[in-house]
C-alpha cells in the first residue's frame, strides 16, 4: 500500500508548489484588491470512506479500522486524523481543518446521496452557487465519472445557474494563457495536450484552473478504482487496509492543490471532503451519516463531536443541511446563504 509520510522531500515539494501558486496569482488575479471570491471545491468520496481518516481518536481503544496511537496525529481542538493521509497534509490545512458530523438515518447508496446533495429535487451545490458572486462558471461538474447514482444528472437550475460538464483539461480553461494552463499542469506531473480527466492527476489540475477563473462551486470524485459508483464501498475491510489504499493516491494531489490554493490571496477556497455515509464495525458496513472534513483560511482546526467506537456519528449529529450552513459560513455568504445558521460557530475563526 502506498504512503504519503511526512518528509523533507515533501515538505520541500510543498513550498515549491505554495511558491508556484503565488506567481501565477500575480499572473492571472482578475479579482479587485481587498476584495475575496470564494470558491467552494468539493471532492466527493463515493461509496463512504471511513471516519478513520477524520475521527481516529474514536477508534483507538478498540483498534478499529487499523487505528493505533502510531498511525494517529491529533491536530487539537479534539481533532484527530490519519497521520498516513490527511495528517501529511501541509501545515497550512492542518492549521484549517474542521471534521464535522451529520445524521441522515438511511441505508441505501443512493437514497444516503440523494439527501446529503439535494434538498427534495433541488441541488444543494446549484443552491450555493446560486448564492454566491457570478463568475464565468458557477457551478462545474469536473471529470468524467460526473455525479453520483442517486443524484439528479439535470436538476432544476437555480437563479438561471445549472451544472457546467468539464471533462477535459481544456475545458476548464477561460481567460487563462496557455502558458498558465502549463504551468498548473506541470504542478501535478500532467504532460501536455488536451488531457481527458481520467485520472486523480489531471481532475486536481481541472480544478484548480477552476478556481483561478474564478468558479463558484466545482465538484469532482477524485478517486478512481474501476468502481465507479461506490469507490469507497469498502464493505468487510474492519482493518481499514483497503480505505488507505483507496486514499494513498489522492493524498499527494489533494496536497499540491491545497498548498497551492490556499496561497492565493485573493480567494477563499473552502475544500469539502465527503461522501454518502461513514463505515461502521463490525463489516465496515453503511452508517446511517457521516463525517465531513472542511479546510478553509477561516476554518477552526478541530472537531464537531466524536464518532462513536462502531463508525457511527454521534446521537446528537445534525441533518446534510447543518453542513451546507457550516460550509456557507465558512465562504463568508452571510445573510445570502440559503442554509439557515451555522450550527458550528466555534469552529469559524
Amino acid at each position: 500500500m502506498a504512503t504519503y509520510a511526512i518528509t523533507r522531500r515533501n515538505l520541500l515539494k510543498a513550498g515549491a508548489a505554495l511558491a508556484g501558486a503565488l506567481a501565477l496569482r500575480g499572473a492571472y488575479s482578475r479579482v479587485p484588491i481587498g476584495a475575496e471570491r470564494p470558491t467552494l471545491v468539493v471532492f466527493w468520496l463515493n461509496g463512504g470512506p471511513a471516519g478513520l481518516f477524520n475521527s481516529a481518536d474514536a477508534f483507538l481503544a478498540n483498534g478499529a479500522f487499523g487505528v493505533t496511537p502510531g498511525n494517529v496525529r491529533a491536530l487539537g481542538n479534539g481533532l484527530h486524523v490519519d497521520a498516513g493521509s490527511f495528517g501529511s497534509l501541509p501545515p497550512v490545512a492542518l492549521s484549517h481543518m474542521a471534521s464535522v458530523h451529520f445524521r441522515h438515518g438511511l441505508y441505501p447508496h443512493n437514497d444516503a446521496r440523494a439527501v446529503v446533495l439535494q434538498a427534495g429535487t433541488r441541488s444543494q451545490l446549484l443552491r450555493l452557487a446560486a448564492a454566491m458572486p457570478r463568475g464565468p462558471v458557477p457551478c462545474a461538474i469536473v471529470n468524467r465519472l460526473g455525479l453520483p447514482a442517486g443524484v439528479a444528472a439535470n436538476p432544476v437550475p437555480e437563479d438561471g445557474v445549472g451544472f457546467e460538464r468539464i471533462e477535459r483539461l481544456e475545458d476548464a480553461r477561460r481567460s487563462l494563457t496557455r502558458a498558465q494552463l502549463d504551468a498548473i499542469r506541470a504542478a501535478y506531473g500532467i504532460a501536455g495536450g488536451n488531457v481527458a480527466l481520467d485520472d486523480q492527476r489531471s481532475t486536481f489540475a481541472a480544478v484548480e484552473a477552476l478556481v483561478h477563473e474564478g468558479a463558484g462551486v466545482v465538484f469532482a470524485q477524485p478517486a478512481f478504482t474501476g468502481r465507479h459508483d461506490r469507490q469507497f464501498d469498502t464493505h468487510h475491510d474492519d482493518t481499514g487496509t483497503i480505505a488507505r489504499a483507496i486514499m494513498a493516491p489522492i493524498t499527494p494531489s489533494l496536497a499540491t492543490f491545497l498548498a497551492r490554493v490556499m496561497a492565493l490571496a485573493d480567494r477563499n477556497v473552502v475544500t469539502l471532503l465527503v461522501g454518502e455515509f461513514s463505515r461502521t464495525l463490525p463489516g465496515a458496513d453503511h452508517a446511517k451519516g457521516g463525517t465531513a472534513t472542511v479546510i478553509g483560511k477561516y476554518v477552526r482546526t478541530g472537531a464537531a463531536g466524536r464518532q462513536r467506537p462502531d463508525g457511527s456519528p454521534p446521537e446528537h449529529a445534525p441533518s446534510p443541511g447543518a453542513l451546507w450552513a457550516y460550509v456557507a459560513a465558512a465562504l463568508r455568504l452571510g445573510q445570502a446563504s440559503p442554509f439557515g445558521p451555522n450550527p458550528h460557530p466555534d469552529l469559524l475563526a
